[in-house]
Formats: structure tokens, C-alpha cells, sequence
């Protein structure tokens, strides 16, 4: 999952409080079991870059070293090639002490699980389960939904980065266009529809913001009961997509196409669900649950329709289940390259805990007060040299898990945050959705599932525009699952899950 960054410069009083209050010290177990006599540890840890990087020899790289007692060679890696350089690496073998590899679906691809297969990365399991666990306060924060699907052939390899709740995204509506039109908030599925049809007026105002036909993922949930695969309890997978009920929400998409609450060139407008969104001409959208709670986001729209509000609905009950969706918890984790002997592995583990800690995430966001911010009214305002330094790079390492606390809420309306948390705790209770395969080795599903999807999304598209016929994605469906690259997958996947699920 895409993570979220805030470019705010400014938090509110008490806030700013803490974050001063956290550079005396309490920023997790780090540093907290160093011996007096103990040398720094050289660690090399390469990372993905977005944007400038710090040249090294910064004030907060420092103070990361210090309180952690290493002496850090940072490997910035743009985002833009990080792929195929950690392709050459994991083939070499020539890795950092401290790698960052992007989890995928299954969660490592084929150069990964070869390079685990190899014995080129730590086998980290005994040092990140059971009472060992509680050595690392921060890592221990993370639920045990996220350290279960970091679990790879019965063993836990890498560290969640950017650790995501496990419940993520819900439906938001335009609430003034609600009131407006005398709507009460819908509460199912045929509610919502109603709601979207009765919003839309094209081509001022569109009824759902879409980019795909994945925009309603949450609500293909519902309407199938299925998120991604299924597997009954003989271990036999199936792709939610295959299946005959989710023809039923390409059929919803298409009844809502044909009446024009969806832009007739949906797949090509410029700009994400949400950015849509807040250009203030859609009424509907499926998005990351907090995301209309973040004051940037409600001041965009209010610029681009001056009186607009959002409301971001409980979850909607549909035929087979609710509007929600299970996340895999993180989008990228931290491997450890087995040449680090095993005794420093615990010393590596106590800096990434650090790296988790809220003290790491404020030090990143904002820098060090008198060289990269400066508190005023109990505001904290980053200036020039936090973003010349380079420090923003610092918060692509931050681990922090929050759940429903999020940190771009913190100057939002207390009775807005209220209102998401509630639909946050709701959202848990209800939903019932699982990554069955997510965490289980497929070398197929590396090598040919992109090959064997190649014009999945396009096929849907025309069967929502009409262009292909219930006939002909029946015939390209029953191709795809007659196919040999399927039928290994889900044998694969069913050996795997024998294996390691059961």
C-alpha cells in the first residue's frame, strides 16, 4: 500500500510540548542495555529515496547515531530504479547490513524469496516473537495481524516499514450535498447507491470518483465477501476476480457507468480517487479513512467548492460483507543480511526499534529546534535548512505504528477525529477479511502473474463500458483459469499453505 507523508508545518501546542519534551530522552529501548565501553557499530543500511536525500554529516543523522550508538552509512536509493538496483544486490549478494525490500503480493517476489532461499538475510523469528518481542517496545506496538503476514514459509525475515492499521480504507460522501438533497448517511450497500445516483449530474458533478475498477475495491468486498483469494478448508485457492460473484460488481459498476455516475473516461483523468475528490465534482469516494479528517485535505476542497463538508460513513453492510478491507500492515520491511554475526543482530534490531519510536518520527518530521525549526505560539515551523538537509528522506525510515492516532490528525477538529475513530474501531469489529496468500511463497506468482493478468484491468474496463459482453469475459475468465501458469499457482499456493498455514 501507497504510505502517506504530510508536508504540514505546523502541529498543535501541546504537540510541539511533546516533541521537545521527547528530544530529553524516552524515544524507545534503544541504546537502553549499552554497555559503557561498548563501540558504535558501523551499519550500512540502504534505503529508498524520495526526493533529496542528506549529503551525511547532518545534525539529525547525528543524533540518530548517538542515541543509538551506531555510525550509520546511509545508501539513499530514488525510488525511481530502487528495483532494479536491489535486483543486482539480492543477486550478488552484495547487501548493507540493513536492507529496505518492498513487499509485494505474495509479500517477497522471486528475487527475494531466491535470496532468503540462499541464505543471504537473518532468519529474525527468534528474536521477533514471544517474550523476545518485548526487548523492542516500539516493534511490539505493531498488532499481531502485521507480524502474521510478515510471516514468510513459517518465519519472519524482515521489519515492517510504515506499518499501516490493519483495517484501512472506508466510503466518504460529500455530507453538504447529503443535507442538501435530504439523504439520510447511508448505512448498506443499496443505501450508497441510491446516495450515488441521486448526487450525480454529470458533467458537473459525478456520482463516485474512479481511476479503476480497483477505485470500489471495498465495495467488490462486500458484494463478494472475498478481498483478494479465497481458500477453503482443503487449502484450494481461488482469485476473487475469477470468481462469478465478482461479476456482480462489474455489473454494479456498469449500471452506474450507464447512468453517468461515473466520468466516461474514468481510467484516463488526470489525478488519484482522492484528488478527484477534492477538486469538489464527485460526491463519493473509497479512500484511506482518514483521509478526509486531515485538515489540508477539507481546506482543498473548500477552496475548489467553498461550503463543502465530508462525512466518512461507517462501514456499509453489502450482500456478502462490509465495506472494508484487511491490510497487510506495511509496504516495505527491513531485512538483515546474514554476514552481520549473530550477535549484533540484537544491537540492529534496538535501532530499528528506535527508528519506530514516536521520538524518531517528530526528530524526522520536524528536525532539531534552532536548526530546523523554530516553535513559535506553540507552533513548530520548519524552515529552509529542513528542507535543503534533506531531512524529510529521515521519515522514509519511520516505522511508527499509530493505528487510528494518526499523526496528520494532530491539529484537525477533535470532533471530526472523534467520529473517524469511531468509524477506525468500528471498521475492526466488522470486518472479516483475510491475505490468505499474501504470506506464502508462489515462485509463479513472480515469475508469470503479471504475464497472466496483463489485460485483466483493461477487460474490466470494457465490460463496465459495455465494450465486451458478459460472454466474452466469461470465455476470457474460463481461459485464465484453464491456463498452466493458474493451475501452478493455486498448486503452489496450496502446498504452501499445507506447509506453513495449518
Amino acid at each position: 500500500m501507497i504510505p502517506y507523508k504530510s508536508k504540514r508545518l505546523s502541529c498543535a501546542a501541546m504537540f510541539a510540548m511533546l516533541f521537545l519534551a521527547a528530544c530529553s530522552g524516552s524515544g524507545g529501548s534503544a541504546g537502553a542495555d549499552r554497555e559503557a565501553d561498548e563501540k558504535p557499530l558501523e551499519v550500512r543500511w540502504t534505503n529508498i529515496a524520495y526526493g533529496t536525500p542528506p549529503l551525511g554529516g547532518d545534525a539529525v543523522g547525528k543524533q540518530i547515531e548517538d542515541k543509538t550508538n551506531t555510525v550509520i552509512s546511509w545508501q539513499w536509493i530514488p525510488l525511481n530504479g530502487y528495483k532494479e538496483r536491489l535486483g543486482v544486490a539480492l543477486n550478488t549478494g552484495d547487501l548493507a547490513e540493513i536492507t529496505q525490500v518492498p513487499t509485494s503480493n505474495p509479500i517477497y517476489e522471486t528475487a527475494t524469496h531466491d535470496a532468503i532461499q540462499a541464505g543471504k538475510f537473518h532468519d529474525l523469528t527468534p528474536y521477533l516473537t514471544g517474550e523476545s518481542l518485548k526487548d523492542y517496545p516500539n516493534l511490539a506496538a505493531y498488532p499481531d495481524e502485521i507480524w502474521n503476514n510478515m510471516q514468510y514459509n513459517g518465519k519472519i525475515w524482515g521489519i515492517p516499514r510504515h506499518p499501516n492499521p490493519p483495517i484501512f480504507t472506508t466510503v466518504h460522501v460529500r455530507k453538504d450535498l447529503l443535507e442538501k438533497a435530504g439523504l439520510e448517511p447511508p448505512t448498506t450497500l443499496e443505501e450508497l447507491t441510491n446516495v450515488i445516483l441521486k448526487l450525480s449530474d454529470p458533467p458537473e458533478r459525478y456520482g463516485i470518483a474512479m481511476k479503476s475498477t480497483s477505485s470500489g475495491d471495498v465495495i467488490a468486498n462486500a458484494i463478494t465477501g472475498i478481498q483478494n483469494w479465497s481458500v477453503d478448508e482443503d487449502g484450494n485457492f481461488q482469485y476473487r476476480d475469477f470468481m462469478p460473484t465478482f461479476k456482480t460488481y462489474l455489473d454494479w459498476l456498469k449500471m452506474l457507468y450507464e447512468k453517468g455516475a461515473i466520468h466516461p473516461e474514468f481510467p484516463i483523468v488526470e489525478g488519484s480517487e482522492t484528488d478527484l475528490f477534492k477538486q469538489g465534482t464527485y460526491a463519493v469516494v473509497a479512500s484511506n479513512t482518514h483521509m478526509f479528517t486531515i485538515p489540508d485535505w477539507l481546506d482543498t476542497l473548500n477552496r475548489n467548492e467553498p461550503g463543502s463538508d465530508v462525512l466518512t460513513l461507517k462501514v456499509l453492510k453489502g450482500p456478502r460483507g462490509y465495506t472494508t478491507s484487511a491490510a497487510t500492515g506495511s509496504w516495505t520491511n527491513l531485512m538483515i543480511h546474514s554476514k552481520v554475526p549473530k550477535e549484533d543482530i540484537p544491537r540492529l534490531l534496538r535501532l530499528i526499534d528506535y527508528t519506530s519510536s514516536t521520538e524518531y518520527q517528530k526528530l524526522a518530521l520536524y528536525g532539531i529546534e534552532g536548526i530546523h525549526h523554530e516553535v513559535k505560539d506553540g507552533k513548530i515551523i520548519r524552515n529552509e535548512k529542513y528542507k535543503s538537509e534533506g531531512i524529510e528522506a529521515y521519515t522514509w525510515n519511520d516505522g511508527t505504528y499509530t493505528g487510528a492516532d494518526n499523526y496528520l490528525l494532530w491539529d484537525a477538529d477533535p470532533k471530526r477525529v472523534k467520529w473517524y475513530k469511531e468509524v477506525f474501531e468500528d471498521s475492526q469489529l466488522k470486518s472479516t477479511y483475510t491475505n490468505p496468500a499474501f504470506n506464502l511463497s508462489s515462485p509463479v506468482v513472480g515469475d508469470k502473474w503479471g504475464d497472466l493478468t496483463r489485460d485483466l484491468e483493461r477487460n474490466k474496463v470494457k465490460y463496465v463500458m459495455g465494450v465486451m459482453s458478459e460472454a466474452e469475459w466469461d470465455s476470457y475468465v474460463n481461459e485464465l483459469t484453464a491456463s498452466e501458469d493458474y493451475r501452478k499457482i493455486v498448486e503452489e499456493l496450496k502446498l504452501s499453505y499445507s506447509q506453513y498455514k495449518q
